[in-house]
């Protein structure tokens, strides 16, 4: 049987942590490993976890890009998975619908071949209550994508972000390398790769409820800021700043872990915004 296992990152997760691990608690499937990292929570997240017997791992990035420390956590827990073949990524303050493990693990079992599945999700309030809408109503991806060539796929994916980590499984030993490019997202860059070894599932499945609330550091809430005048100075200025070296990463790091020719010509600079 499959072994699974789940990460969860947290940090000051009080509000909502007893509702996350309550509908992990209850799935359908049952995971065969739970790991928590922990970036230095000063409220009753650890005490939390320790009452629903689960003992958080301190996370030990050193990096102060929050970016770059958030990518640094969830590696850190897939890692301590050991060798689960599957592993389930989620955020301290969203509800796994009680299928999701089941779902996601019965898409991995159709294909051999692949390295991540990204579902969709439901999005909630900070309180929980439905606001209507999914993830991907405000990331859309396109609905051929299963009838793209793979190196068509390559270029979406270049161009629009496929993946939102709460959201996706993945299988950590198919992937020719786990680590992640300072500056970059976990899930970003994971599902960048996996779509360079032609082994990305994209599904339309909403699988969570996804939290939208004000103290994120990425998601939708955050996405949103970037609306305005200001919003969209600062994120010009910020991607300017990380542009070469995203750059060097896709030409260095992505090209070479191509499965063929055609998905390697695909990754290109100019399909990179």
């Amino acid at each position: 049987m499959t072994t699974i296992a789940a990460v969860l990152v947290t940090h000051n997760a009080e509000p909502w942590l007893e509702a996350t691990l309550a509908s992990i608690e209850t799935q359908s499937r049952r995971l065969d490993r739970m790991v928590v990292i922990d970036d230095n929570s000063t409220d009753r997240t650890t005490e939390i976890l320790a009452l629903h017997r689960i003992a958080a791992i301190k996370a030990t990035t050193r990096a102060t890009d929050g970016v770059t420390r958030i990518a640094a956590n969830f590696l850190q827990g897939v890692r301590e998975c050991g060798d689960a073949e599957l592993v389930v990524l989620g955020d301290h303050d969203d509800r796994w619908h009680p299928d999701r493990v089941a779902h996601q693990s019965a898409l991995f079992g159709m294909s051999e071949d692949a390295l991540m599945v990204a579902s969709d999700g439901s999005t909630v309030d900070a309180s929980g209550v439905a606001i209507g809408g999914t993830i991907r109503d405000a990331f859309p991806v396109t609905v051929d994508w299963a009838r793209l060539s793979p190196a068509d796929r390559m270029r979406f994916s270049l161009r629009h972000s496929v993946a939102t980590g709460g959201a996706s499984m993945i299988r950590p030993g198919a992937f020719p390398d786990l680590s992640v490019p300072d500056g970059w997202l976990h899930d970003r860059w994971w599902s960048l790769v996996a779509t360079a070894r032609d082994g990305m599932i994209v599904d339309d499945r909403a699988v969570i409820d996804y939290r939208v609330q004000h103290a994120q550091h990425v998601g939708l809430d955050v996405a949103a800021q970037g609306h305005g005048p200001a919003g969209r100075v600062v994120a010009l200025a910020k991607q300017a700043r990380r542009s070469l070296a995203k750059q060097r990463d896709i030409r260095t790091r992505l090209r070479p872990l191509a499965l063929d020719d055609k998905i390697a010509s695909a990754i290109s600079l100019r399909n990179v915004v």
